[in-house]
């Protein structure tokens, strides 16, 4: 019987140490808490990016170089303006990070609208 407890408490020691060697293969995800903030948004100012290049702005076609200037307009007449920004499926990406980069240095968020 002593040399059966042996075997057992051996056998406990071994599986200890190796289920701690095992790390899980999982993703850690950063989930967002619930907040009770509430986002007071007075305008949406709809932004699209076409394929071509050329941006929408409220309806009204742009191009590179005025896309700043109406961009600062808007948000001079508001300070809770959030820009919608939806784009061309073909659409490069330095169009849309030139929208970014006018939003984020003045400060102005920005959801992607997706369809």
């Amino acid at each position: 019987m002593s040399s059966m407890t042996d075997i057992v408490f051996l056998l406990l020691i071994f599986f200890m140490i190796t289920s701690t060697m095992v790390h899980p293969n999982a993703i850690k995800l950063l989930i967002p808490k619930k907040s009770t903030k509430k986002v007071v948004v007075e305008k949406f100012l709809n932004v699209r990016v076409t394929a071509s290049g050329k941006y929408v702005v409220s309806g009204s076609w742009l191009g590179v170089d005025k896309l700043e200037n109406s961009l600062l307009n808007a948000f001079a007449k508001n300070d809770k303006t959030i820009i919608k920004l939806r784009t061309d499926k073909n659409a490069s990406t330095g169009s849309v990070a030139k929208v970014l980069d006018v939003a984020e240095s003045n400060g102005v968020k920005v959801i992607l609208d997706i369809r």
